[in-house]
C-alpha cells in the first residue's frame, strides 16, 4: 500500500483544486452563456405587454359599444359588447400564468374583480332602462367611469411592471454575464499560476512544522492540552502555531466549562424529573386516593416542575439558536416604559415575599425603540430576577431609564440593587456562557446562560450591555438600545 507523504498529499491536493477551479470556470462560462440565451426569453415579456395592451384597447372598444347601445338601443351594439366581454375574459384567463409576482397578481385580481363589477353594473342598468328609462342614470355613469378608469389603471400598472422588469433583466444580466465571465477566466489562469508556485516552493518549507503540529494535535486528542514553543519558519507557520496555542487554551477552557455546565444542567434537569417521577408514582400507587386535596397538590407540583423543566430546555435552545445566529426577532417600534412597568408588576409578588422594594424611575419623553418586546422582556426579567436573587430582605431595587448620550441616539436602562455584589474578577466574565455568580465564595445554582442570552439579545438589537459592582455594595446592570430613527 502506497503511503502519501505530506509533500505528495499537498501536491496532489493542489492539482485536484486546480482541476476543480478549471472545471468550475468552464462550467460557470457555460452557464453564463446559457444565461445570455435565457435573456432572449424576455421576448415573452414583450408578448405579454402586447396582449395586455390589446386587452386595454378591447376594454375601451367595449365601453364605446356600451355607450352606442344606450344611445341608439340597437341590439347589435349590445351583441358586440358581449362578444368583447368574452374576448376580454378569455384574454385575462390566458395571462394568469404570467402573473409571477405578488404585485402583478394583486393588480390582476383587482382588474378581474372590477371588470366583473363593470359587467354586472351594465346588466343592472339595462334592466332599469327596460322599464321605460330613456337614458342611463347619473349614478350609473359616474360608477361606470370609475370602474373603467380603475380597470385601465391596473392594466397599465401591470404593463409598466412587465416593461420595467424586462429592461432590468436585460441590462443586469448582460452586465453580470460579461463581468463574471471575464473574472472567472482571469481567476482561473491566476489560480493555476499561483497554485503551482505555492505547491513547488512552500511544501518543503512547511513539512517539518506540520509534522510537529500533527504530534501536538495527537496530544490534544488524548486530552493533554499542550502548547507549541516558538517555531522557525514562514510567518504563516508562526501564526498557525499561535492560533494552535490559542485553540488549545480555548479547548481547555471549554472542557472545564463543559464539565461544569453538564453538572449544573443535569442538576437542573434531574431535580424536576425526579419530582415528576415521585409524584407520578405516588398518584399511580393511590397514595392519596382518599385525599383529593393531596392529589391536587401533587398534580400542581408536577405541573410546576414541568414548567421549570421547559424553561430550562427553552433557555438552552435559545442559547443554541443565538450562538448559531438563527434567532428570529419580531421588531416593532415601541415605548420602553410600559414594558418595564409590566415586568415590575410581574415580579412584584416575589419582591413582596422577600420584603424587597422595587422602584421604577423612568425618564419622561424618551424616544421610541425598534425592538422585539418579548425578548427585551426576557432580558428585563433576567436582570430583575438576578437582583431579587442576590438582594437580601429589606433591600432595594431601582430601575432607571435615560438617554445614553447627548444626541439621544441610545436609551439606557439601569437595574441597581443593594445586594451582595460581584467580585471584581467575576464582573469581567459575568456575561460569558456558563458563567455563574458567587455568594459567599460559592457558585449559585443555574445553567449560567441567562446573562449570556441577555447579551445576545441586546447586541442583536444593536445595543450594548455591561455591569458595575463591588462586593457588599450591590450591583448595577446597564443596557443601551438604539432609538428609532423616526
Amino acid at each position: 500500500m502506497i503511503k502519501f507523504t505530506l509533500l505528495k498529499r499537498l501536491t496532489l491536493g493542489y492539482v485536484v483544486i486546480l482541476l476543480l477551479v478549471i472545471l468550475l470556470g468552464v462550467y460557470v462560462s457555460l452557464k453564463l452563456n446559457q444565461l445570455n440565451r435565457l435573456i432572449r426569453g424576455t421576448a415573452i415579456d414583450g408578448k405579454t405587454v402586447t396582449q395586455l395592451e390589446h386587452l386595454r384597447d378591447s376594454l375601451f372598444s367595449q365601453v364605446s359599444f356600451e355607450k352606442k347601445f344606450h344611445i341608439s338601443k340597437d341590439e347589435d351594439f349590445k351583441q358586440k359588447f358581449w362578444e368583447l366581454r368574452t374576448l376580454f375574459t378569455k384574454g385575462l384567463t390566458n395571462n394568469l400564468y404570467r402573473m409571477d409576482t405578488s404585485r402583478k397578481l394583486r393588480l390582476y385580481n383587482e382588474t378581474r374583480q372590477l371588470y366583473g363589477q363593470y359587467v354586472v353594473l351594465f346588466e343592472k342598468e339595462n334592466e332599469r332602462m327596460a322599464h321605460g328609462y330613456a337614458t342611463p342614470s347619473n349614478a350609473y355613469t359616474a360608477q361606470n367611469e370609475s370602474l373603467v378608469d380603475g380597470i385601465a389603471l391596473r392594466l397599465n400598472g401591470i404593463i409598466m411592471i412587465v416593461q420595467s422588469g424586462r429592461e432590468e433583466k436585460i441590462i443586469s444580466s448582460s452586465l453580470i454575464s460579461a463581468r463574471v465571465f471575464n473574472m472567472t477566466l482571469f481567476t482561473a489562469i491566476l489560480t493555476v499560476v499561483i497554485g503551482t508556485l505555492i505547491s513547488f516552493f512552500s511544501t518543503r518549507r512547511i513539512n517539518r512544522s506540520i509534522v510537529l503540529l500533527q504530534k501536538k494535535t495527537k496530544e490534544i486528542a488524548k486530552g493533554n492540552y499542550v502548547r507549541i514553543p516558538s517555531m522557525k519558519g514562514p510567518p504563516e507557520i508562526k501564526d498557525l502555531a499561535d492560533d494552535f496555542n490559542v485553540m488549545s487554551e480555548k479547548l481547555e477552557e471549554i472542557d472545564e466549562m463543559k464539565i461544569d455546565f453538564i453538572n449544573h444542567v443535569s442538576h437542573e434537569l434531574r431535580t424536576p424529573l425526579t419530582a415528576i417521577k415521585e409524584a407520578s408514582e405516588m398518584l399511580l400507587e393511590g397514595t392519596y386516593a382518599d385525599a383529593p386535596e393531596k392529589q391536587h397538590q401533587l398534580l400542581a407540583i408536577t405541573r410546576e416542575e414541568c414548567e421549570r423543566l421547559i424553561r430550562s430546555v427553552n433557555r438552552i435552545l435559545d442559547f443554541s439558536r443565538m450562538e448559531a445566529h438563527m434567532m428570529e426577532y419580531r421588531y416593532q417600534k415601541s415605548k420602553l416604559e410600559p414594558l418595564l412597568q409590566q415586568m415590575v408588576l410581574k415580579l412584584a409578588p416575589i419582591a413582596r415575599n422577600k420584603n424587597i422594594l422595587i422602584e421604577l424611575k423612568p425618564m419622561p419623553e424618551l424616544p421610541l425603540i425598534r425592538m422585539d418586546e418579548e425578548r427585551i422582556s426576557q432580558v428585563m426579567e433576567n436582570l430583575i430576577g438576578n437582583a431579587l436573587k442576590f438582594t437580601p430582605s429589606s433591600g432595594h431595587i431601582i430601575i432607571r431609564t435615560a438617554p445614553y448620550n447627548q444626541d439621544k441616539k441610545f436609551v439606557c436602562v439601569a437595574v441597581a440593587d443593594t445586594g451582595v455584589g460581584i467580585p471584581a474578577e467575576s464582573v469581567k466574565t459575568i456575561f460569558d456562557k456558563f458563567s455563574r455568580g458567587k455568594t459567599n465564595g460559592h457558585k449559585v445554582a443555574g445553567s449560567g446562560l441567562g446573562l449570556t442570552i441577555a447579551k445576545h439579545i441586546i447586541r442583536d438589537h444593536g445595543g450594548e450591555i455591561w455591569a458595575k459592582s463591588a462586593p457588599g455594595k450591590g450591583s448595577t446592570f446597564y443596557f443601551a438600545l438604539p432609538a428609532s430613527s423616526s
